[in-house]
């Protein structure tokens, strides 16, 4: 199983495996969580861009997210779908070849990754947590 990008794990796989409808929309939000559990996402995404919001959304879809107009709810509701994307598109063993392979520079390892920078930052983040967490 190959992606447009040619990467793996392919969320667009996935959300069919899972009979997950994602649809497209023009303008707006990269992506969105409708109230039926489809996924609709901007059109004029490229690739990565599609990818990494796809499975951000599908991450909404796993926690059940829905949308609320609490601050506070949908902060978490975010920090959490953005957590489940990143491990969802990175794991410890290719993240580590890609930083021997191109560096740590963050968007070198995002082009290598194919993932935004902004998924890199958030695995870095959750990985610091468990690094100062862990036993």
């Amino acid at each position: 199983m190959t992606t447009a990008t040619g990467l793996r794990p392919d969320p667009e796989q996935w959300a069919e495996e899972h009979q997950i409808t994602v649809d497209e929309h023009a303008g707006g939000e990269k992506g969105q969580r409708l109230p039926d559990g489809s996924i609709t996402i901007r059109s004029d995404l490229g690739p990565i861009n599609r990818r990494c919001t796809l499975a951000h959304e599908l991450g909404h879809h796993v926690h059940g997210d829905a949308p609320t107009p609490d601050r506070h709810t949908y902060s978490r509701q975010e920090r959490r779908a953005w957590e489940w994307a990143a491990t969802f598109l990175i794991d410890a063993e290719t993240y580590r070849q890609a930083e021997l392979t191109v560096g740590c520079h963050p968007g070198a390892l995002a082009a290598e990754l194919g993932v935004t920078v902004h998924l890199i930052k958030v695995w870095r983040t959750m990985t610091r947590k468990r690094e100062t967490t862990a036993p």
